[in-house]
């Protein structure tokens, strides 16, 4: 018995070591934008918004080459070659998105897809009770079964972060703990001061740094594992813990609507964004969820209605972009605010507070299901989503992968808990979306036809530029083929 347990820890020593030693990746400008003359007269021409993150602001981290992405299985009741297709190219496809995501709201979605697609009952989608706080679960996985990608992003993430004050901290004036991760979250319980800030520099965005919330508490309650400990090294549980608190109270005290409390998606100045809708609202959800706290799932829910009330065009039923400067309708955006409603819609049915948000949740699934049959209804003759929508500039009405993968994943997802919601004419046009993003996948993995997710010279597709990347419409992709796998359809 001694000597095959020492054999294991031996094994488990050595897995560990060779599996999770961490190259170094040097990365540069990822953008791969051609500055010619063709884009220099877009950018007279085009209204230029201001872009959510520049090199000055970008997040201080590398990508993560010694990441592994496994072959999955498909779902072999679906009878589609373009589906199929994705299937196999699905390795390649999230190898690319790790090799350029860097940006905070890119770290969040890209974690979120990781567990969504490999570890999918860490999700509200397939949820696991045990991964709940004081279900104890990731505390006892053993190697195969820990979630080590999502994991390694999460606290790569954080290689910026200020510690200072941190329950590890010598300084931080108090020698008092507590066993329990979620005292830290909160203000009022934690034995150690918060100290707000964000998880990461967000370049002026106060929602974006929040899409790392499930990230960044899944890596808190794993680091309790000793595995995990011995593999990733990095900071305590009750760290991790501390920083995910500080960055609600960062969340909680910035800009406000007056009336509702909706939180602003930038700092400095109230701004609501439809992308700021798979950013907070999910997150807080996530958190009610595992918490098992109706109060966090209330959270999320009036956050959606707030940003749906404030955003949706009842006229047509789309998301605007941004409520005040760029009110047009923009498809990534809409990905961004039916996506997180989704998220909501989940986290919810999976807690013991379902019957609690009845009335919440049917107005979110009304909601939901027109914006889907508004959004098909706008698809181009390749059936992908315009752009910009309802545009005569037809440089910005070219279709985009990207926000097309996006809802083309959350249309699947809501399928499957709300059949009785959409008809065979929305899913067959959906089929037809997914064939249309698949056809612009590349044999080398990368989406291509997809909006530059920096704005670089205004946020337009650039159809024939194969350099243009977008961490986003790979995360996207990835999304579509694990919620059409899960459909069935």
């Amino acid at each position: 018995m001694t000597t095959t347990f020492a054999f294991i820890t031996f094994f488990n020593i050595l897995s560990l070591l060779s599996v999770l030693t961490s190259a170094t990746a040097i990365h540069g400008d990822h953008n791969h934008v051609n500055a010619n003359q063709r884009h220099r007269y877009l950018a007279k021409s085009l209204h230029q918004p201001t872009s959510r993150a520049g090199p000055e602001g970008q997040a201080a981290y590398t990508p993560d080459t010694s990441l592994h992405f496994e072959y999955l299985r498909r779902n072999f009741d679906i009878n589609s070659n373009k589906y199929k297709k994705l299937t196999k190219l699905l390795p390649k496809i999230l190898r690319n998105a790790n090799s350029i995501t860097t940006h905070s709201w890119e770290l969040g979605c890209f974690t979120e897809t990781l567990m969504e697609v490999y570890n999918p009952s860490l999700t509200p989608f397939e949820w696991d009770d045990e991964y709940g706080f004081g279900g104890g679960k990731c505390e006892k996985l053993e190697f195969g079964e820990i979630p080590w990608n999502v994991l390694k992003v999460a606290k790569n993430s954080l290689m910026a972060y200020d510690w200072t004050g941190s329950p590890s901290s010598s300084t931080n004036g108090t020698t008092e703990s507590s066993s329990n991760l979620q005292d830290y979250l909160f203000n009022s319980t934690s034995p150690v001061p918060h100290i707000s800030q964000a998880l990461i520099n967000g370049d002026g965005a106060l929602g974006d740094p929040v899409s790392l919330v499930p990230a960044i508490w899944i890596l808190s309650q794993f680091s309790k594992n000793h595995l995990v400990k011995l593999g990733l090294g990095g900071k305590s549980a009750e760290d991790y813990s501390w920083a995910l608190g500080n960055q609600l109270d960062y969340l909680f005290s910035g800009p406000k609507a007056p009336t509702n409390n909706t939180i602003s998606q930038r700092e400095a100045s109230f701004e609501l964004w439809a992308d700021m809708m798979y950013m907070i609202p999910p997150s807080l959800s996530y958190l009610g969820l595992s918490l098992s706290s109706g109060e966090y799932l209330k959270y999320g829910i009036e956050q959606w209605d707030g940003e749906t009330t404030a955003l949706l065009d009842t006229t047509v039923n789309i998301y605007r972009h941004i409520h005040d400067w760029d009110a047009r309708l923009w498809a990534t955006g809409n990905g961004w605010g039916v996506y997180g409603g989704i998220r909501n819609l989940y986290s919810v049915k999976a807690s013991p507070f379902a019957t609690t948000f009845t009335k919440e949740m049917t107005e979110a699934e009304n909601t939901l299901a027109n914006v889907f049959e508004g959004l098909f209804n706008e698809l181009d003759s390749q059936y992908l989503i315009p752009n910009y929508m309802r545009q005569d500039n037809q440089t910005l009405a070219v279709g985009d992968t990207a926000g097309t993968a996006l809802v083309v994943a959350a249309y699947y997802r809501f399928l499957k808990i709300c059949p009785d919601k959409v008809n065979d004419q929305l899913t067959r046009l959906a089929e037809r979306a997914f064939d249309a993003v698949v056809a612009k996948i590349d044999k080398d993995g990368w989406v291509t036809h997809a909006v530059d997710p920096m704005g670089t010279y205004g946020w337009v597709v650039y159809p024939n530029d194969p350099n243009m990347h977008s961490p986003e419409a790979q995360a996207f992709a990835a999304k579509m083929w694990k919620a059409r796998t899960e459909a069935g359809v």
